[in-house]
């Protein structure tokens, strides 16, 4: 049987796992609301209780006590390298991909949890599956989807084209670059932190000067190496044993070993995946060279019409987006939430206050509920 976590409930209520004061729980509970990033409680001099929200919209603070902050993680850096990629820049809603109601993610290599939180904000009522099979990063992720209150099940191993178990290379400094350590390449991770920053400061980088410098000092260093033994699956098996019927979108993020997760569907299972967004590695002079060519047509041979992009900021480090969509997928009837066109939904005052109301109908609610772009000192 599949090996997995199902870590929230249809409700989003909070896990009672220990013990909690009243405000405890009503902050809880409004962390799980659609698009929260991070909450204050404030009692007025009057006594009335005041909610501060901030929405992942708004989560530019990069002070010590922005939303960011508030996120289990591995290292503060790669986790603004990561919100700028998927909140920020959408780079898995370009391409013509979308989020319908009621969904079904499949988020290959999920690391913290950014894409599953992403998921979660955009498209509440999606299901994602979350694959991360580096111990560590695992557990990272779970408290941050558990927190969120994302709809998610947390299978705690990698897709690959077969059943193995293999070493993976896991850097405690900087998770993003662990991978396979039969396709670990350091230098080349390095060297593309170091074009990210060049990228980033050349497309503006207000507010980040702090931030870029503390990145460069951390790639300037030796890393610290750990070996972890990971679990590795084909996702056929995975579909069979989990009665999947449909993959609206199959998120793919896993360090050269993009090719492995696609062999690893069945021909009778392809028809399943209607959405493709990945990460390709095509970096000449290695053995991922020509390899997006490989990708596209992989993809167009099981009926997906793919299109190739090289994001801005991480432009020169043989680093592609390929979003794969089937044509008549634009048939289905069920509404888009979310897409690159769409726009960014604010969060709404009145319909959290509603929210909360439902499902604590007998205690404390905040007496007002105001939306901040950040959060004031605590009084």
């Amino acid at each position: 049987m599949t090996e997995e976590f199902l870590v929230t409930k249809p409700d989003r209520s909070p896990s009672p796992n220990a013990p909690k004061t009243e405000l405890d729980e009503v902050r809880d509970l409004i962390l799980r609301y659609p698009g929260v990033a991070r909450v204050r409680l404030d009692h007025t001099s009057a006594g009335r209780l005041t909610a501060c929200i901030q929405g992942w919209e708004n989560a530019n603070d990069l002070s010590p006590s922005g939303p960011l902050s508030e996120l289990a993680e591995i290292n503060p850096h790669e986790t603004r390298f990561l919100y700028d990629e998927i909140f920020s820049a959408e780079s898995y809603l370009q391409g013509g991909i979308t989020l319908r109601e009621d969904a079904v993610v499949f988020d290959v290599g999920a690391n913290i949890g950014m894409f599953s939180l992403f998921v979660g904000a955009r498209c509440p009522s999606a299901s994602v599956f979350a694959y991360e099979p580096v111990p560590d990063v695992f557990d990272v992720l779970r408290r941050n989807v558990e927190r969120h209150g994302v709809s998610a099940r947390l299978l705690p191993f990698g897709l690959s084209d077969r059943e193995q178990e293999i070493v993976f290379n896991f850097y405690p400094g900087i998770s993003i670059m662990s991978c396979r350590s039969d396709y670990a390449d350091l230098d080349n991770e390095v060297d593309l932190i170091k074009q990210y920053v060049v990228n980033t400061r050349e497309a503006g980088a207000a507010g980040r000067d702090d931030h870029l410098a503390q990145v460069e000092a951390l790639v300037s260093k030796d890393f610290e190496l750990t070996e972890r033994r990971c679990r590795l699956r084909p996702l056929s098996d995975v579909i069979e044993e989990t009665g999947v019927t449909r993959i609206d979108l199959l998120k793919i993020d896993v360090q050269r070993a993009e090719l492995d997760v696609l062999r690893g569907v069945a021909d009778r299972h392809w028809p399943l995946i209607q959405q493709i967004s990945m990460e390709v590695h095509d970096e000449k002079g290695t053995p991922t060279e020509g390899r997006v060519q490989l990708v596209r047509d992989l993809l167009t041979a099981n009926g997906f019409r793919a299109t190739v992009a090289e994001e801005d900021l991480l432009r020169g480090t043989g680093r592609y987006a390929v979003q794969a969509v089937r044509p008549e997928y634009a048939d289905d009837p069920r509404p888009v939430v979310a897409s690159a066109e769409s726009g960014r939904p604010r969060l709404d005052p009145r319909a959290i206050a509603d929210w909360l109301a439902a499902r604590r109908p007998a205690g404390r609610l905040p007496d007002e509920v105001v939306l901040v772009d950040a959060l004031p000192p605590q009084s």
